[in-house]
């Protein structure tokens, strides 16, 4: 390939707070230890387009099926996939976009022609890389030209990726008002209305485009639907990752690299290799601000991890990659519950509580503490403790009616997942509005304790 494909690695966000005990992906049943296979193995697909797994293997593991290292060095490549096999769109399209990223993509896509025995048709090239649409849109056309017209790509596809996802923009009526939370609900609504008219802005807007992934693939070939589309769509929001191409960002679906699960507390990093010809998931030895020592060094079976977005909420979470993490360090407590002691209770107030609940181990509790320091009053002296006692009364009052809200309590909530087989979807939907309620039963022991420390 051409000088034109960068050498720099992007790094994954390391925000450093502690590994989750565990990722909720509802309902599945997972094994408690992990189980590598092979990476060897003549099964993998994978292989197929060159994956190579120097330093790791997929396997099963809390977070469902991921990659593990194989203890090898840390500067050994946990993952490399040649990367005139990958799928990429610049994430910068129009006038202003630099041509020689498109350029450099565009010479990737070139290489198929060796790499994978298949020619890009020019209106895939064009839309991939100047069309002015959503780079999921256009991953999306891409993961869809691919699966239809490349057998590697189809086997990849079929065999490796989810047939189906737990998106919440992809939710029913019913799943999204499980969730309890309006704004949420709203929020995957909008997303689901854009989405789904996705397909049919390319079939009217771009029907070149359309043709080539219809394109006759053999004489049983079904014409592509919305729901490949919906499919392709949702692949690419679960499954690209960043990185540059001639200096330019892309958005990137990787085989072998895509199986990287999530944590808040990464291991690796991933991006294109210094000569340009792989992409590649590396452990992380670099230090910083955060993790002043870095990850520590891979032994056997660690899941190699990566980060999805270092400031996601889990409405976020569960709206783009269907899962929500119950110890996420985004997460917030409802503000109703909080205005009313806004920069009125005394920080040392809230603070005496807060070490309380550190020396008895509430971890939930402190963190309550820790929100509602962000809006306390500094200001110790301007007030006393009838004005703080008075603003405690206040917040357990709004707490009060913020549980009182909800359609269901947290133990019939907590019922409900225990004696229902429910489905992914609505049991994520089912752990989120419980995640909430919980939030707000931690600020009531925060209330209570603060009662008990006031001076």
């Amino acid at each position: 390939l051409p000088a034109a494909v960068t050498t720099r690695l992007v790094r994954a966000p390391s925000p450093g707070v502690p590994t989750p005990t565990r990722i909720r992906r509802p309902r599945v049943l997972r094994l408690a230890s992990t189980r590598v296979a092979s990476a060897s193995s003549t099964a993998d697909p994978a292989s197929a387009l060159g994956v190579e797994y120097p330093a790791s293997a997929p396997g099963e593991g809390v977070r469902g099926r991921g990659l593990f290292h194989t203890g090898d060095a840390p500067d050994v490549p946990v993952v490399r996939t040649p990367i005139d096999v990958t799928l990429c769109v610049p994430e910068l399209v129009g006038p202003d976009a630099p041509a020689e990223c498109a350029d450099g993509v565009r010479a990737m896509y070139k290489a198929w022609s060796a790499s994978l025995n298949v020619d890009v048709p020019e209106p895939i090239f064009d839309f991939l890389c100047h069309a002015e649409c959503p780079k999921d849109l256009r991953m999306a056309a891409a993961l869809m030209w691919a699966r239809r017209h490349v057998p590697r790509w189809r086997a990849y596809a079929d065999d490796v990726m989810p047939a189906s996802y737990t998106s919440l923009y992809l939710a029913t009526d019913a799943e999204l008002e499980a969730l309890q939370d309006e704004n949420v609900r709203r929020m995957a609504m909008g997303s689901k209305a854009n989405y789904a008219a996705g397909w049919e802005m390319i079939k009217t807007q771009h029907p070149r485009v359309a043709d080539a992934i219809d394109g006759a693939v053999d004489d049983q070939s079904p014409p592509a639907t919305q729901e490949e589309f919906d499919w392709a769509r949702a692949t690419a929001h679960t499954r690209a990752m960043s990185g540059k191409v001639a200096g330019g960002p892309c958005a990137f679906i990787v085989p072998g690299v895509d199986l990287a699960n999530h944590s808040f507390a990464p291991n690796c990093e991933y991006g294109v290799s210094r000569d340009g010809g792989s992409f590649q998931l590396t452990w992380d030895t670099t230090a910083t601000r955060e993790m002043p020592k870095g990850p520590p060094p891979p032994e056997r079976d660690d899941e190699v991890l990566i980060c999805y977005g270092a400031r996601m909420p889990n409405a976020l979470l569960m709206l783009h990659y269907g899962f929500m993490d119950p110890e996420n360090p985004n997460e917030q407590l409802p503000m109703e519950c909080m205005i009313p002691g806004a920069r009125k209770i005394r920080a040392k107030t809230v603070s005496a509580a807060g070490r309380a609940f550190a020396e008895e181990g509430d971890a939930k509790a402190e963190w309550a503490a820790r929100q509602m320091m962000q809006m306390a009053n500094p200001v110790d002296d301007s007030a006393d403790k009838a004005a703080d006692l008075e603003c405690i009364g206040a917040m357990r009052g709004a707490a009060d009616a913020k549980l009182a809200s909800f359609p269901t309590t947290a133990e019939e909530d907590e019922a409900l997942l225990s004696a229902e087989e429910l489905g992914e979807r609505m049991s994520m939907c089912v752990e989120y509005r419980l995640s909430v309620k919980r939030n707000v039963e931690a600020f009531r022991r925060f209330l209570a304790k603060m009662e008990e420390v006031v001076e």
